[in-house]
């Protein structure tokens, strides 16, 4: 059997619902092609080019006919088009003379934990056309002053000695109704101040410098807490939760920060 799909797809051979809706809904989030295969399917013949940017490989619960005949596949696939060929295995019963040097081997658990990073490693090239004309829509919108909206938030309150007007120097960087000001490193929804704290603005801030796509747990918490010593998913849930009662009209049913189960967190926009 052959399989043509189109170019900058991934493909995932595997029986594992888990791991295949996993996958669906990343790649969802995160506009790439997900292409399914059974492992008890033959892969392709002749090892002809299916245009997959990545192939990851169940080799979890397969028998070694089935196996053999897989790895047959790939390796064509392999040196034919130098298509990355990842396996995911259970270091326990995975022999390591079966180790092959052309694949990167995957425990099941860290390949789950590692889901971000690991595919974008070998998809960072992938350019989706919404994407493009996203972030050309964003870097039109970078740099332009919401003077008018931002006057006509403040010029009912009055100028006492405590009131201040933000400053209207700062470049404000435009995303759906936020405004974000880098300089003084505050959000502006609808022209209202969320008066962030500073975890709160980094962690807003990478959630959407690329809106819809997946960022880990592993991700945020490096990016809030560099050492790490005393950080772990309950912290970052507690500043999650905090940021939404800022951000969210409805903490408990969320339209901008949604949750991926399992991976982490994306900004929708």
């Amino acid at each position: 059997m052959t399989c043509f799909q189109p170019k900058n797809s991934l493909l995932i051979i595997s029986n594992d619902s888990f791991i295949i809706g996993l996958l669906t809904g990343y790649c969802v989030a995160n506009h790439f092609t997900l292409n399914c295969i059974s492992s008890a399917k033959p892969l392709l013949n002749n090892g002809d080019n299916p245009n997959f940017k990545l192939i990851i490989f169940d080799l979890r619960d397969l028998t070694s006919s089935v196996m053999e005949e897989h790895l047959e596949s790939l390796r064509k696939i392999h040196n034919k088009y130098s298509t990355p060929i990842c396996a995911i295995h259970n270091l326990n019963r995975m022999p390591l003379y079966r180790m092959l040097s052309w694949i990167s081997y995957y425990k099941d658990k860290t390949f789950i934990e590692r889901l971000d990073d690991y595919i974008n490693k070998y998809m960072n090239d992938f350019t989706h056309f919404f994407d493009e004309r996203r972030n050309y829509n964003r870097r039109l919108g970078a740099g332009r002053r919401k003077l008018l909206g931002t006057i006509n938030a403040y010029s009912s309150k009055p100028l006492n000695g405590t009131a201040s007007l933000p400053n209207l120097d700062s470049v404000l960087e435009s995303l759906g109704p936020f405004e974000i000001d880098k300089d003084c490193q505050n959000i502006y929804l609808n022209g209202k101040n969320l008066d962030l704290t500073a975890k709160e603005f980094k962690l807003f801030k990478l959630l959407s410098e690329d809106p819809e796509r997946v960022c880990t747990n592993e991700k945020l918490i490096t990016h809030l807490w560099p050492d790490r010593k005393r950080a772990n998913k309950s912290d970052l849930y507690q500043y999650m939760h905090l940021l939404r009662k800022k951000v969210e009209l409805d903490p408990s049913n969320p339209c901008w920060i949604i949750t991926i189960k399992g991976v982490g967190y994306k900004f929708h926009i």
